[in-house]
């Protein structure tokens, strides 16, 4: 760095008597003094574009997000169908994020409450812990059947589409229908089964793994309710902080 900024003072300061003493020009034996001419302004450099990733798939959210805050990064891209490979992308992600937060938030909202759901498991780091490995395959069950796999064969859209509307309570009931209404890849609004049918799948395959005195049928439907419920919040939020700058009208 030192010798750099060395080699820049000497060019600067030769540069500056350049421009400051007369020139010589000899024209057929002819001395002729000419002024000098002022150094030409150095261009400036176009700065390049910063290089953001992109998502040739669609199935990741848009990057950088131009709103949102922080949950800008959950943004979606909804400009065109998703392909089923696109769904198992996505699927994959939510497992991972926001699913292995939120199954921990309710792993341990269940050991707070000391429900009769998932009693069998007992407390402590133990009791946690499976708590949380249940509720996370339950929640991955669920969302490769009902986002991806019944999705892709149903040919439904799995994203969450915000409202158009301004009023809260439109959009709020916006938000609590799509747990039933969806749209096709196509744009068709259509039943919401694959969702549906994807949530059950996951609380009975949850059932199905627990111990003898916790698989009764009304264990299945407080794990169907539960997860519904979780869905139905996943939408309120994505609907009023994740898209709370979309257009509306």
């Amino acid at each position: 760095m030192v010798p750099l900024a060395v080699g820049w003072i000497l060019t600067l300061s030769f540069s500056l008597q350049a421009q400051q003493a007369p020139r010589e020009l000899v024209t057929q034996g002819l001395k002729v003094v000419a002024p000098a001419e002022p150094a030409p302004a150095l261009a400036a450099l176009p700065t390049p574009a910063p290089a953001w990733p992109s998502d040739p798939a669609g199935a990741l959210p848009a990057w950088p997000p131009d709103s949102g805050g922080q949950l800008g990064w959950f943004r979606e891209d909804r400009s065109k169908p998703l392909t089923p490979s696109n769904k198992f992308t996505r699927a994959m992600k939510l497992t991972i994020l926001p699913g292995v937060v939120a199954t921990a938030g309710a792993a341990g909202l269940g050991m707070a409450k000391d429900t009769r759901l998932d009693r069998d498991y007992g407390m402590g780091a133990e009791g946690f812990a499976q708590r949380w490995g249940s509720a996370f395959g339950q929640n991955a069950v669920g969302l490769f059947m009902g986002d991806f796999a019944l999705a892709s064969a149903f040919h439904q859209d799995p994203r969450y589409h915000p409202d158009q509307k301004k009023a809260f309570g439109h959009r709020l009931g916006h938000a609590l229908a799509a747990l039933v209404v969806t749209r096709s890849d196509s744009g068709q609004i259509e039943f919401n089964s694959s969702h549906l049918i994807g949530i059950a799948a996951g609380a009975g395959v949850a059932t199905a793994w627990h111990h003898q005195s916790d698989r009764a049928g009304r264990f299945f439907a407080e794990r169907f309710g539960y997860d519904l419920a979780g869905s139905a919040i996943y939408r309120v939020i994505y609907e009023f902080l994740v898209y709370k700058d979309e257009p509306r009208k």
